[in-house]
């Protein structure tokens, strides 16, 4: 019976630094936006996948002779930064949705039409149908499972326990994908407008007793919705991609694999 629980704590305490990294991955990733999915229940789901990836990690199933050193403070808060580096390259990309939402709305003329949103604070509503649709899209193209796949494929590349150090100047340049996938996704609806603000300020000038501001507004929002249904395909590409670029970063630069 002693030996028994010798070797079960020996499993609990080989079992505390990888769930740290998946715990630190679930609440640091956009994969639970709904306030209903709170820490514990994200604790929880990491719990029931790090005991579903167990048979996976050869190291995890060895002995407690054999497993790895004892955890320490330092190899807890090593986890927790790589876990939480993973689900911050997730959240760049939605940041960059949320961003691209912002400048259209602004653009359009909708941006005082704000309500509250528990994962990133006050934003437009534009952003928020955004920040659903590249979820959406995530879920759909099986970006959970690649996600999920990494996550275990990191757990063989970076023992747990092994302490390594991440490339910061890589994620910080990583975080650029926040301006420039914004900037790719609001560009060409944001020229369309501008060239109708143009369009209608020469207007104002032919005929001054117009109201520029109840029809400039008028029209740059029926062709503002009209050019989002038009390049809506388009921009669910661009979206595509930029989940495509987050993968492609957990896999080469902070894994070092694939």
């Amino acid at each position: 019976m002693l030996e028994l629980g010798v070797l079960t704590l020996g499993w609990l305490e080989a079992l505390l630094l990888p769930l740290t990294r998946l715990t630190a991955f679930f609440l640091a990733a956009p994969l639970f936006p709904q306030v209903i999915s709170n820490v514990r229940v994200r604790i929880v789901y990491a719990l029931v996948l790090c005991i579903l990836v167990l048979p996976f990690v050869p190291d995890l199933n060895a002995p407690a002779t054999t497993s790895f050193p004892q955890p320490n403070l330092i190899l807890v808060i090593n986890e927790a930064l790589i876990g939480v580096s993973m689900g911050l390259i997730l959240q760049f990309v939605l940041a960059a949705v949320v961003v691209a939402g912002e400048q259209i709305s602004l653009s359009l003329g909708i941006g005082f039409a704000q309500s509250f949103d528990p994962t990133i604070g006050s934003t437009p509503v534009l952003s928020q149908f955004f920040n659903v649709l590249a979820l959406l899209i995530f879920l759909t193209t099986g970006g959970h499972v690649l996600v999920v796949g990494m996550l275990v494929e990191s757990l063989r590349e970076l023992p747990p326990g092994s302490f390594s150090v991440l490339d910061l100047e890589q994620l910080i340049q990583f975080s650029s994908i926040v301006f420039t996938g914004a900037a790719l996704l609001a560009a060409p609806l944001l020229l369309a407008l501008l060239a109708v603000n143009v369009g209608v300020g020469a207007l104002s000038r032919a005929t001054p007793s117009l109201n520029v501001f109840a029809v400039g507004f008028a029209i740059a929002l029926l062709v503002g919705f009209a050019l989002l249904f038009v390049l809506l395909p388009a921009m669910s590409e661009r979206i595509v991609d930029l989940w495509e670029q987050a993968e492609s970063y957990l896999a080469r630069r902070l894994l070092g694999f694939g």
